[in-house]
């Protein structure tokens, strides 16, 4: 299978190279390049493929949709700055994927690094995709921040000498997928089963090797194998977002039955049939009864459920699971050995964008998730406190609060389109 590959050079390439990772304000050495598609043949170091005044580096995946929506952004400024600005998308998935991934978009403006034993991925370690890196004709690195955000009025700058810098890259929309790249892959198996399968489903490529996998592994191997709160999460998590893409996009008239869609036994796991409620509501919320506003836990269990389900529920899946409407959280890669950053970076993107404060009227606008399982959060006075330590309302303020309607809208990204 081709993160097999990944994985195994990821278990041994932290090299001391890989651990002295490019700052802002570093400059970049050359280097060679691995392979490259859709460039000049000529271009095999790093100098030779970016002599330009301005170098725009965009880590890039097939699996990112914000990296592929700013891929038309991208080609203007390219088109407008011609000879002035230079891109290139350096992406660690495997070539064969990737060569589908151009083919299919000709012709298509950027050559395309293909990073697959993460040997450049290592050097800049992107926390989070979309990640752009911006150097100047020395090759110093003088802005950290994602291709979207790029202006002409930035470039201009830049070319004009004015190195003002983006010291920190900006807290991702909801909307962003954002594993990070150099801490892709978990060392526990049966995740790393569930980031294969989860990927599959989100670049389009066939999942029926990874469904056969996960029906057939072994009761008890998944129950010593998903020993912590962490990588249980970690899998089901993966396991829910990964199926719901896969069972929409083979029958999206599901979603017109919801309650159906969602409690359907349609997820075969080590041999048990699951639905998504069972995974959410069961494993994932600790035997909590779905409509009770949180507060509410089931009576009689079933011996599946409480042998596999967590130990501690975590208010912040909330903003993991993605049940395929346009305002579900995004979707991410989890592994049990990030969890706690990458749940964080989930939970502030959606709050960020989805809470709305407005001070004169001393109001609060939610989004519904924070209503259907208020007591996750420690009901309203649990919300508003985690509201005010993330620094979206003022310390000292006691607003009104109200809850947004859910779009129930079917978003199940395409990247075939």
């Amino acid at each position: 299978m081709k993160w097999r590959l990944i994985i195994a050079v990821l278990l041994i390439n932290f090299s001391a190279e890989s651990q002295n990772t490019y700052q802002l304000n570093e400059k970049v050495t050359d280097f060679p390049i691995p392979d490259l598609l859709n460039g000049p043949e000529s271009s095999s170091r790093f100098y030779k493929l970016t002599e330009s005044n301005i170098t725009i580096l965009d880590f890039f995946g097939t699996w990112c949709a914000p990296c592929i929506k700013a891929l038309p952004h991208l080609a203007a400024l390219q088109e407008k700055f011609n000879g002035k600005v230079k891109i290139l998308l350096i992406s660690n998935e495997q070539k064969d994927q990737l060569e589908k991934f151009v083919g299919r978009r000709q012709p298509f403006s950027f050559p395309v690094v293909v990073d697959k034993d993460n040997i450049i991925t290592n050097l800049f370690a992107p926390p989070s995709y979309p990640y752009t890196v911006i150097l100047n004709k020395e090759k110093k690195i003088i802005a950290l921040t994602d291709a979207a955000s790029i202006t002409d009025d930035m470039i201009d700058g830049w070319l004009k000498g004015n190195m003002e810098t983006v010291s920190e890259k900006p807290v991702p929309a909801k909307n962003e997928i954002m594993p990070t790249s150099s801490n892709f892959v978990s060392f526990n198996k049966l995740v790393q089963l569930s980031q294969e399968f989860m990927y599959a489903a989100k670049t389009g490529d066939s999942v029926k090797t990874y469904t056969e996998s996960l029906a057939a592994i072994e009761y008890d191997t998944l129950r010593n194998q998903l020993t912590t709160d962490d990588e249980k999460k970690a899998f089901w998590i993966n396991l829910y977002n990964g199926f719901t893409q896969v069972l929409l996009k083979q029958n999206p008239e599901q979603y017109k039955t919801r309650g159906k869609f969602f409690g359907g036994k349609q997820i075969k796991i080590a041999g048990k049939l699951f639905s998504l409620d069972d995974i959410e509501h069961g494993i994932l919320r600790r035997s909590k009864i779905k409509w009770s506003l949180g507060h509410l836990n089931k009576w009689f269990p079933n011996k599946t459920e409480k042998q596999l389900r967590v130990d501690k529920l975590d208010y912040r899946l909330h903003f993991a699971l993605n049940c395929g409407a346009k305002s579900c959280p995004p979707i991410a890669f989890y592994k049990p050995e990030n969890l706690n950053p990458q749940l964080e970076l989930a939970t502030n993107a959606y709050l960020k964008e989805e809470v709305a404060y407005d001070p004169d009227k001393n109001s609060l606008q939610l989004p519904a998730i924070l209503s259907w399982f208020r007591r996750d959060f420690g009901g309203k006075k649990g919300i508003i406190q985690l509201l005010k330590q993330k620094g979206i309302i003022p310390a000292e303020s006691n607003p009104g609060i109200s809850f947004k309607r859910y779009d129930w809208t079917l978003y199940i990204d395409n990247y075939k389109n």
